[in-house]
């Protein structure tokens, strides 16, 4: 199997890059949402209003000649510009080169410390998140190692350290929402939520003395980032029950968001008690949790998922699925190549029926396994 990976890997992105270069894409337009970040650094040095959509747009034909066809505006908390700003004082190419590079060799740390083999990394590297996410400059993978080094820490009874690093997630907010049920839930992780306080605090006071302008504009960013999303962006790249509506009643947002925040309730009422029922079994709520984050999103996007990886390589060896079983799985796996395609000709979404369907069958079959074994 790790031999039909490698091989998997190296025709696909010897395909990606073949393409890419027959393509003639200028080099400095890979990483395009590293792009954007990189925008809103550069505003942050030169004091210019972080959240403004109109600027980022003029900064960004400036540093690159040209626009976006649908400009894609910075509305990431503060901190993450402060962050990135080593990458705005470096070429487009190089610094989409390091991000490349430190995705790559974190991905290869989180899957050797979750698994034992780094070449577990290879299922990751062959996904369409994954992929959509390296070529976009994205830190999804990074986010990946920081929720694996959180486990670790907690494994290890270090759980104050566990949420100090857990709240690095802060850049990205829907990504760290979940954790702090976690903590509560898990007996042996309570003391986190004392380490995600100091760390989340520890950032707002850096964002408040830093960017103090951009602290405050940042939630009314947020929410005209939101309608943004939703009048600038197909909804097939929501991987989200609100976009799973928004397809299926086009002319009818107010009911879709509405269907789509009742569906997002009933997963957190079922996931809510799958984690209490696991309260015992760290790795188990930990999964649940992340399967809950995404389940239970509002706003993701499909490079989001590659975080998934970490509840699967948890709960997938304990399932021990049957051949039929990981041949289904295999099949899940190389659909979620088309959801996007499926989801423009169609109006379906099968991104959230397929990760319900999925994380139930997941959950279940890995609490029996653990419960018999």
């Amino acid at each position: 199997m790790r031999r039909v990976l490698a091989l998997a890997n190296a025709l696909l992105w010897a395909a990606i890059v073949l393409g890419i270069a027959k393509s003639h894409v200028p080099k400095d337009a890979l990483g395009w949402d590293l792009s954007v970040f990189r925008d809103a650094s550069g505003l942050l040095l030169r004091g210019q209003p972080l959240y403004d959509f109109a600027a980022q747009a003029s900064a960004h034909a400036a540093a690159f000649g040209r626009t976006f066809a649908v400009h894609y505006p910075y509305a990431y908390p503060p901190i993450f510009a402060i962050e990135t700003v080593p990458l705005a004082l470096v070429s487009q190419v190089v610094a989409f080169s390091i991000v490349t590079v430190a995705s790559l060799g974190a991905l290869a740390w989180a899957a050797r410390r979750a698994t034992g083999s780094a070449t577990n990394a290879l299922w990751v590297t062959a996904s369409y998140p994954a992929v959509y996410g390296i070529l976009a400059g994205q830190f999804a993978i990074v986010a990946l190692a920081i929720f694996v080094a959180t486990l670790a820490l907690l494994e290890s009874d270090r759980a104050i350290a566990a949420g100090v690093v857990c709240s690095l997630l802060a850049f990205k907010p829907q990504l760290v929402v979940v954790m702090p049920i976690l903590f509560a839930i898990v007996p042996r992780a309570r003391r986190a939520l004392v380490g995600l306080v100091i760390g989340v605090a520890a950032q707002a006071i850096a964002c408040f003395v830093l960017a103090k302008d951009a602290t405050l504009a940042f939630p009314s960013a947020l929410a005209r980032m939101s309608s943004y999303v939703e009048t600038h962006f197909r909804a097939s790249l929501g991987f989200t029950w609100r976009a799973f509506f928004a397809l299926l009643l086009p002319d009818h947002r107010g009911a879709a968001n509405a269907l789509g925040a009742l569906a997002i309730a009933a997963c957190a009422i079922v996931v809510a008690r799958a984690m209490w029922r696991s309260r015992g079994d760290l790795p188990r709520a930990f999964a649940i949790a992340i399967l809950a984050t995404f389940l239970c999103a509002w706003h993701c996007a499909p490079y989001d998922w590659v975080v998934l990886a970490l509840p699967a390589w948890i709960l997938i060896p304990r399932a021990d699925p049957s051949p039929l079983e990981t041949r289904a799985l295999v099949f899940v796996f190389l659909l979620s190549w088309t959801f996007v395609a499926i989801a423009d000709a169609t109006r379906v979404h099968l991104a959230l029926p397929c990760l319900g369907a999925v994380s139930a069958w997941l959950v279940r079959r890995a609490r029996a396994q653990l419960l018999g074994s």
